[in-house]
């Protein structure tokens, strides 16, 4: 394994990320709710919402779509308790791979009257699904696994790292 991001510069990047939406959402006055993509995104959405200087509404999904490293169908499996009608959704997980259960996600959350949806991530991969998102890092399609900082192993284990490792022959 090597390390992609250190702890520290995770945290300033996450700052950076933090004042633009602070300056967006500051101008445009409208009711925010940030929604976690779990588990994945838990270590980065708390990181981010803490570094929030607005009144916010916080929630989180649930949404199941590898076994391992093997894509499957989408599915909810935890929805949402919060309304999102007429508010703006800042949809956060750990990393936009293919795009597509992102993509789910936002146009359910529009469906039910979201103003608008930003995707934000951690890593987000180029993909022709979600064309942009928020994110702390880029990568091309074919970059390798991700581990830490919420990222797990295809074992269920590494989430509690606190920076980003990338696996080795993955």
């Amino acid at each position: 394994m090597r390390e992609v991001i250190s702890e520290q510069d995770l945290q300033d990047r996450i700052s950076k990320l933090a004042s633009i939406i602070n300056n967006d959402e500051f101008n445009l006055k409208r009711p925010v709710v940030f929604v976690g993509i779990l588990n994945g995104a838990f270590m980065f959405f708390s990181d981010l919402v803490k570094k929030i200087n607005l009144p916010i509404e916080i929630d989180f999904v649930r949404v199941k779509s590898y076994e391992g490293q093997n894509r499957k169908e989408i599915k909810l499996t935890k929805d949402l308790e919060t309304s999102i009608k007429g508010k703006h959704v800042y949809l956060v997980d750990d990393i936009i791979d293919s795009g597509h259960t992102m993509k789910f996600l936002m146009d359910k959350f529009l469906e039910r009257g979201a103003i608008h949806v930003t995707p934000i991530a951690t890593i987000f991969k180029e993909n022709v699904v979600i064309q942009d998102a928020l994110c702390i890092l880029r990568y091309p399609q074919d970059s390798p696994w991700f581990v830490g900082y919420g990222m797990d192993n295809e074992d269920g284990t590494g989430r509690n790292i606190n920076t980003i490792l990338e696996l080795d022959g993955k």
